[in-house]
């Protein structure tokens, strides 16, 4: 289990530093900004947490499922909850794509974990 916990906060640390770094380009608006900050300390974590509950036999092929069912969630709470979009520049109109691009982006993104997981648990 802790591979999948070790595996899923990697990738999530690397996506959330990434994220940062973007967030400094000028342009976007600070307002809003202590949201998404204090939501991205808690990713890591709950990616993990996560990957630990995934059902045995889905690891680590289902994975990346596993991770869109999380996008869901992400979704609901980063589109019609916190509204992110207007958060970070954009329209209000948008916080409802949040359903449907988190699944979709966190597959993609669950597709890193499970390689990450695979190399975690190569036997030398």
């Amino acid at each position: 289990m802790f591979y999948r916990f070790a595996a899923a906060c990697s990738v999530a640390s690397v996506v959330i530093a990434a994220l940062a770094l973007m967030s400094l380009l000028p342009g976007l608006p600070l307002e809003g900004a202590w949201t998404l900050t204090t939501v991205w300390c808690f990713v890591p974590a709950a990616w993990g947490l996560w990957a630990m509950f995934a059902p045995a036999r889905w690891v680590p092929d289902r994975l990346p499922l596993w991770g869109a069912i999380l996008g869901v969630a992400a979704g609901i709470v980063g589109g019609p909850v916190l509204d992110i979009p207007s958060r970070i520049g954009g329209p209000s109109g948008l916080r409802w794509l949040a359903l449907v691009t988190g699944p979709l982006l966190y597959y993609v993104l669950w597709l890193l974990v499970a390689s990450a997981y695979r190399s975690l648990r190569v036997k030398t």
